[in-house]
């Protein structure tokens, strides 16, 4: 894992962040704060879940791909922190990384025939059996049951999540290397040109909600979501004409694409199919006057990939066969891996997460009753472990100043900067087709900013183009609604339930990712300057400041 030469060092921790290790152990993982998954703290039953059972998943996962490395999750302070350890002992990784390598070249030609002839397959009826589940008339003995089924099928869930995430993501980084190699350091961001508008779930989701904003079609209609408080459009549209069907429309959506929330880790957030108002707020952009159909846009994207794909295979026309062979095969890995990235993710980590929820949301419900908590969503404030207990013995038990103590515990943590890593440091990881990928998608440590321009961030490429516009640090989804037509998205971290707004925005950057992000991956879908992992944008940029993003450098410009 670690370079040769190198003498692993225990990271010094800064003062305003003390650590007690559950473990000693534990200070020996090279631990990486997430901020492109969970850029801020989470709840305890979150965080549980993550440790007890993502980890475990996403490991059996990793072996499954041939990969011998395992993941472990760490909860420090109410920090989410990843570690990516080595599964044999340090004589031993050279060969298995190439037996690792090996094993990774043969799935890449396959591993999209078996994500829909066997994974989605697998996945679609996990969800069936969650939808079908009656939580009114089960009794506390078969929703612990549920429970327990519900915590094996989330790690099958992450297992399924890695095995095929190692060649959706290694596919269209390996293409990126061959673009690189054949026609030159130079064009080596077109590559990703010729990735570019292929549908995925999250581009579904956000065409839909588009069609949805086009039924409001009368200035009633539209003024009772435009120029009405979020909070009170539901009611407003229940008494305007047409606002009945219209409201069916919206739950039909929600029904369908609303099984998912602004954050990834985070499950104490709600799911857009209990609360519609990011809907709401991105449907009163869609209706602004001056918002173009992102469907044109699209079908310049796709008009443009199939213009590169044809000049690449001209310009490759005198090259050896098994040379044009190679880009064939991982131009269409690479189209179907960032297809995939998306798709998983709607999948797994979206719904997913959704389905869980639920099943914490009614024992929360019934401890809430019971008076072991006070309201429904304290449930987020205890563990999994604590449910099981308060739940065998019958519902019993007052954990509601354990509750207030842990509240109070996230809001202290809130208001310290959580440090990049903790643990040891091994060095840079070996040169490989996977760490090459890994580094490409979370983006690596951001360039150092250069002394003599300090109106100029670094970061990295993520979608090419030039554009400059107001600044609109955004933080959380559910303050959508502040992003004007043509501003420049700037954030921590975009999940894929971000994409529609990507139709509103001018630019996008952000604190964290790679070119192999989803941020920089739907940023190229929507034709969009983007500069992503630049570690510190949201922090630097004002709100409302004047910006130029060149997305080509992986620069941003404060005017």
């Amino acid at each position: 894992m670690a370079a040769p030469d190198f003498t692993p060092v225990v990271i010094p921790t800064p003062p305003d962040f003390p650590v007690e290790w559950a473990n000693p152990e534990d200070e020996k993982l090279p631990l990486l704060h997430d901020r492109k998954h969970a850029p801020g703290p989470i709840t305890p039953l979150s965080g549980w879940l993550c440790e007890q059972h993502w980890g475990k998943g996403s490991s059996v996962g990793l072996a499954a791909a041939g990969q011998p490395v395992a993941a472990m999750i760490k909860m420090v302070n109410t920090f989410y922190y990843l570690a990516i350890v080595p599964t044999v002992p340090p004589e031993e990784m050279e060969q298995a990384g190439q037996r690792a390598e090996e094993a990774l070249k043969a799935s890449i030609p396959t591993f999209t025939q078996t994500w829909e002839e066997e994974w989605l397959p697998e996945l679609k009826d996990l969800h069936d059996t969650w939808n079908a589940f009656d939580f009114v008339a089960a009794s506390n003995e078969a929703l612990l049951a549920h429970f327990e089924w519900t915590l094996a099928s989330y790690e099958r869930l992450w297992d399924i999540h890695f095995a095929v995430t190692v060649p959706y993501l290694v596919a269209p980084s390996m293409f990126h290397d061959l673009y690189e190699d054949v026609f030159g350091e130079s064009e080596a961001l077109h590559s990703y040109k010729l990735l570019q508008g292929i549908d995925n779930a999250s581009i579904v989701a956000g065409r839909e909600l588009w069609s949805l904003g086009q039924t409001a079609d009368s200035a009633e209609l539209r003024s009772a979501i435009r120029n009405v408080p979020t909070s009170e459009v539901v009611s407003r549209l229940e008494s305007t004409s047409g606002g009945d069907a219209f409201l069916s429309r919206m739950r039909t959506y929600l029904g369908q694409y609303g099984k998912r929330s602004d954050t990834i880790v985070e499950l104490a957030d709600p799911s857009w199919i209990e609360d519609p108002s990011i809907a709401i707020e991105i449907l009163k952009q869609y209706l602004a006057d001056d918002m173009d159909d992102p469907t044109d846009q699209w079908k310049q994207l796709v008009a443009e990939r199939e213009q590169f794909v044809e000049d690449a295979r001209n310009r490759l026309s005198g090259y050896p066969q098994p040379v044009r062979d190679e880009f064939e095969m991982f131009m269409a890995a690479g189209q179907n891996g960032q297809r995939i990235q998306e798709d998983h993710n709607w999948w797994i980590d979206q719904m997913g997460n959704h389905q869980v929820r639920q099943v914490f949301l009614e024992f929360g419900r019934r401890f809430s009753d019971g008076g072991v908590i006070e309201i429904r969503d304290d449930i987020f404030y205890l563990d999994g472990d604590e449910i099981r207990e308060a739940t065998r013995a019958g519902i019993s038990g007052d954990r509601r100043t354990l509750v207030e103590q842990r509240k109070a515990e996230m809001d202290r943590w809130s208001n310290v900067q959580a440090p990049p890593m903790l643990g040891t440091d091994y060095g840079p990881p070996p040169d490989n087709p996977v760490t090459r990928a890994l580094n490409r998608f979370f983006g690596g440590p951001p360039p150092a900013p250069d002394p003599d321009r300090p109106d100029v961030i670094k970061g990295n490429p993520g979608a090419a183009g030039k554009v400059t516009g107001t600044a609109r640090v955004i933080i959380k989804l559910s303050d959508a609604g502040r992003l004007g037509k043509g501003e420049i998205l700037v954030t921590p971290t975009t999940a894929p339930p971000w994409t529609p707004l990507f139709a509103t925005a001018g630019g996008i950057v952000t604190d964290t990712g790679g070119p192999l992000s989803h941020c920089a991956i739907v940023a190229r879908e929507y034709g969009l300057p983007a500069v992503v992992g630049t570690g510190m944008a949201t922090s630097v940029i004002q709100d409302g400041q004047q910006i130029e993003v060149n997305g080509d450098s992986g620069e941003v410009r404060v005017l």
